[in-house]
């Protein structure tokens, strides 16, 4: 299970930290059904072994299921002042955002405003790709397009370390990056992670309905579903209250924190911010695709050639094992790494959230994740 769901993370893996973590924790709810007592201890044990053995500055953890739940936050929100990690704060998901650009494409599909085989071509000329015309909306969801990442663009990435990550991209201006690259592969042959696509989807829901993607995602999916808590960032602040996010930046190998910078960069691909609870309302609703119909949701659940059966549209399965679905995404953002999955056979949702984010060899929200999880078994 473990080697599995460490192949889902295709964008970024973590570096190995040195600081110890804090044993502070949010108490669960009154309201809140917690698991029985054997189960909670393990858990809990678990929890405490894994920030420590991924050196985790701060974690926050929700488990619901129909036999209890385990909410907890651990570690440090604000290493500066010590502030503890609590269990309301907000964090930006990264590419969890995903999940909601490519719902709003699949709602606007039942809507008649567009059809998943229309080419790119048709709905964007100005972005002429090599053979655009032979790339559909579902190539484009399913990351089958052969469109490489603007993020894997070397010189986009110097130039946004110059600047401090601090410079305001439009979704015109991340394709036009990506466009300076040749296709990786013919359409709608192979798999390949980019996070390009899921910008020419926000652009392509914009083009049909003359609305911006902010605009649809108020609209169709934050009032309509009283996600309160998940936002689309107007500029580099985040809602009270918040986790500080942190990444290791210089040659000393020292904290820096990362939490304002300009999340323009990340587009539809990567700039909601939301909390545990709005988090798992969502990723449940995902899951059961009670978001649409249920052809809608069969469509989202088509597994993308060469994925191994683990992407449909904008949506991950997270062991690829079409017995045992495990449905929603990864994400990160300079500063937080997000793990959000919902079990259908189990009707359990997990949600965890750490305020650390670097290139190296570890994913700690998903570690964490995986830690928490083999106590079901």
């Amino acid at each position: 299970m473990k080697n599995l769901l460490y192949s889902i993370f295709l964008i970024v893996v973590f570096s190995i930290l040195n600081i110890s973590c804090a044993e502070n924790e949010n108490p669960v709810a009154s309201d809140e059904k917690e698991f029985k007592p054997e189960l909670m201890a393990k858990l809990e044990n678990a929890f405490n072994e894994a920030m420590k053995k991924y050196e985790i500055p701060g974690a926050i953890v929700g488990i619901w299921s129909p036999e209890g739940n385990f909410i907890r936050a651990k570690g440090f929100s604000n290493l500066t002042t010590n502030e503890p990690m609590r269990i309301e704060n907000h964090f930006r998901m990264g590419s969890v955002t995903k999940t909601f650009t490519g719902t709003i494409v699949l709602k606007l599909v039942e809507e008649g405003k567009i059809n998943l085989d229309s080419s790119l071509a048709y709905y964007l000329p100005q972005y002429q790709f090599p053979k655009s015309n032979k790339i559909t909306v579902r190539m484009l969801g399913n990351m089958t397009s052969g469109i490489s990442s603007y993020s894997s663009d070397q010189d986009w990435v110097q130039s946004n370390l110059a600047n401090n990550w601090e410079t305001v991209w439009t979704a015109d201006d991340l394709v036009k990056v990506a466009l300076k690259h040749p296709l990786d592969f013919e359409p709608g042959t192979k798999y390949n992670y980019s996070n390009t696509t899921p910008v020419l989807l926000g652009l392509i829901c914009e083009k049909v309905t003359g609305k911006t993607m902010k605009e649809l995602l108020e609209e169709k999916i934050f009032r309509k579903y009283n996600l309160n808590d998940t936002f689309w960032p107007e500029n580099r602040y985040m809602p009270a209250p918040y986790s500080h996010g942190y990444s290791k930046m210089n040659s000393a190998n020292e904290f820096k924190d990362m939490t304002l910078i300009n999340p323009s960069w990340g587009g539809t691909s990567g700039n909601l911010i939301s909390n545990i609870y709005d988090l798992s309302k969502w990723i449940k609703m995902l899951g059961t695709g009670s978001l649409y119909s249920s052809a809608m949701h069969a469509e989202r659940i088509k597994w993308a050639t060469g994925s191994n059966n683990m992407y449909g549209f904008a949506i991950f399965n997270a062991l690829g094992d079409l017995n045992t679905l495990m449905l929603g995404h990864t994400g990160a953002i300079w500063g937080y790494n997000t793990f959000a999955f919902y079990i259908p056979s189990k009707e359990l949702v997990i949600i965890v959230n750490v305020n650390y984010y670097m290139r190296g060899e570890n994913t700690p929200a998903e570690s964490l994740a995986i830690d928490l999880l083999s106590m079901f078994d």
